[in-house]
């Protein structure tokens, strides 16, 4: 009798062991921001070639999750304090993970620069960036510093890597067909709107970060300055739409997308006042990812109707 009972108890332990190892898998590939980069890859991709670079946003998923491995490895102290999953798991296999990583990078650099060799120079300065976030590699007057430990470069540098993952890797790999006006305006758009959840993680990690002597804006300025700086970028990234709608740089087809920062300010300030989670921060990138599909389906679906591609107000 006892073996009956026993045996269904070490099943479920065996299974939870499973989704435990899935969970901290996950946490650890920060597969939610890895998704919302490939998902942002084919939407501006698609804008900037007329084509939906299916295969640029694996690469552009390849390099974010080296990134964000990185990430993992050499912060282990931060994300204890700030009770990150999967950093027990990062601990014990630091040593695997490291090589893992780095022969993901070699293999996946031999296989971009025989299909597309354009890609190889903004492939090495994405892993540049990210190795000076990671490491301390950068050279200032105080000395050899991480991107992280230097104010504003901490949150530009992500937003540098989004712009050349997103915007730059697909007119590697196709023809443009935008103007570089349209591309400009949706720098001008992408770039405080990602700030933006910059911050917001952020103020998520400031116990963390105040412990490491991280220089966050949460923690330089307070979580009150912090709102209000995210505030005026989001304000920022609707205003940069909106010129480019009215100056014709964009059509109504990118003009979509000012829906994103209204969504972003109605799901995060009542959070906002109850505090922040790890869980709000995930659910807010795969928000983000979910406006992404939807106007790329919505705008597939919209040309296979056989409606206008575009439509410009001048």
């Amino acid at each position: 009798m006892s073996s009956d009972v026993a045996k269904p108890a070490a099943h479920n332990e065996g299974a939870a062991n499973e989704r435990g190892l899935v969970a901290d898998a996950l946490a650890i590939g920060r597969y939610h921001i890895v998704l919302v980069a490939m998902s942002a890859c084919v939407a501006f991709g698609f804008v900037e070639t007329g084509q939906r670079t299916w295969l640029c946003a694996l690469v552009c998923g390849t390099d974010w999750f080296l990134i964000n491995l990185m990430n993992r490895i050499t912060d282990v102290a931060e994300d204890e304090a700030n009770g990150i999953a999967g950093t027990a798991r990062v601990v014990r296999s630091k040593h695997a993970l490291t090589v893992g990583s780095a022969v993901l990078l070699i293999g996946s650099f031999g296989v971009t620069h025989s299909i597309w060799p354009l890609l190889t120079p903004l492939r090495v300065a994405v892993q540049l960036i990210g190795l000076g976030y990671n490491y301390a590699i950068v050279p200032t007057p105080r000395g050899l510093r991480r991107f992280k430990e230097m104010y504003f470069f901490k949150n530009f540098g992500s937003s540098v890597l989004f712009v050349l993952t997103c915007f730059c890797y697909p007119i590697a790999t196709l023809p443009r067909v935008a103007s570089f006006g349209a591309i400009a305006c949706l720098v001008a758009f992408f770039v405080p709107f990602e700030l933006s959840y910059e911050i917001l993680y952020d103020l998520r990690d400031l116990e963390g970060d105040r412990q490491q002597r991280v220089p966050a804006y949460p923690v330089v300025h307070g979580p009150l300055r912090a709102r209000q700086i995210i505030d005026a970028l989001l304000l920022v990234a609707t205003l940069a739409l909106a010129i480019g709608l009215g100056t014709g740089a964009i059509g109504l087809r990118e003009g979509l997308m000012l829906a994103a920062p209204a969504m972003q300010l109605a799901f995060y300030r009542p959070r906002f006042r109850r505090g922040l989670t790890a869980h709000d921060c995930i659910a807010l990138t795969h928000l983000g990812t979910a406006q992404v599909l939807a106007w790329i389906v919505g705008t597939w679906v919209w040309a296979k109707a056989g409606l206008p591609v575009n439509v410009f107000l001048r």
